[in-house]
């Protein structure tokens, strides 16, 4: 945004989706996004994270919505877009959810309104009030993640895996991120609450729907054999976010 003296004027908020062959569901929520950011703020951006070459029109559907279309850069992994959107994003809020339909702008208020007490706000599906369509054994699954996450990560949030979070965007441009998949939202979480001043972590109810159109990314074998290996990793992510700390 550029005010009357021709100077950047950071945005209030950046609604951002990763995309990944959304393009039939972008089309159908586009509206309904651009139009709950407005009720929340006329500064706001919403920006597309689409794979580094096209793959399908995804570009278009951007174009025909007025919304930011930003080819990914690094690769086509989902790590890939997080990084790419946390560089790209011009709010002073960052707001990140998928594209495939499952989180509801309908949300957005009330994830808003803690915005002033909270620097990371999670939609959560396992707080009162929220639920998941998801089938029993990906809920099962994700109970057993998100128990592990918090009890090994001293992270004090029941969903510390679902992407629908809003976020202070000043917390995550100096991060160095180096997860790829999904557990890259894991890392976000356990390097904000081990710095000093630790992040402030709240949580609102949403409904996690099931996905509008398409196929998941996530693969649940592949999962489950990495599981060992990216708690791991994480862990060597918070020792060092530890010792990095102690040394300031």
């Amino acid at each position: 945004m550029i005010d009357p003296n021709g100077q950047t004027v950071p945005l209030d908020l950046t609604v951002m989706l990763p995309a990944y062959k959304e393009a039939a569901t972008l089309r159908d929520i586009l509206p309904a996004i651009k139009a709950a950011a407005a009720a929340l703020t006329p500064n706001f951006e919403v920006l597309i994270l689409d794979t580094q070459t096209a793959v399908d029109d995804t570009a278009e559907v951007c174009a025909i919505n007025g919304v930011r279309h930003v080819w990914r850069s690094g690769g086509n992994q989902y790590g890939d877009a997080i990084r790419t959107g946390i560089a790209e994003a011009r709010g002073t809020h960052l707001l990140c959810m998928d594209a495939d339909g499952s989180h509801s702008a309908s949300y957005f208020a009330s994830m808003w309104a803690g915005r002033e007490r909270y620097d990371i706000v999670i939609g959560s599906r396992y707080v009162p009030g929220g639920h998941t369509e998801n089938p029993a054994v990906l809920i099962w699954m994700s109970y057993v993640v998100n128990l592990t996450f918090r009890a090994v990560f001293n992270i004090h949030a029941k969903d510390v895996t679902n992407s629908f979070r809003l976020y202070r965007t000043a917390i995550l441009k100096p991060m160095r991120l180096e997860s790829n998949d999904f557990d890259i939202l894991e890392e976000i979480l356990i390097k904000a609450v081990t710095h000093r001043p630790s992040a402030r972590v709240g949580e609102v109810p949403v409904t996690f729907g099931r996905r509008k159109a398409g196929e998941s990314k996530r693969k649940l074998l592949q999962f489950a054999v990495g599981y060992l290996t990216t708690l791991r990793r994480l862990r060597k992510f918070q020792m060092a976010a530890r010792r990095e700390m102690e040394t300031q």
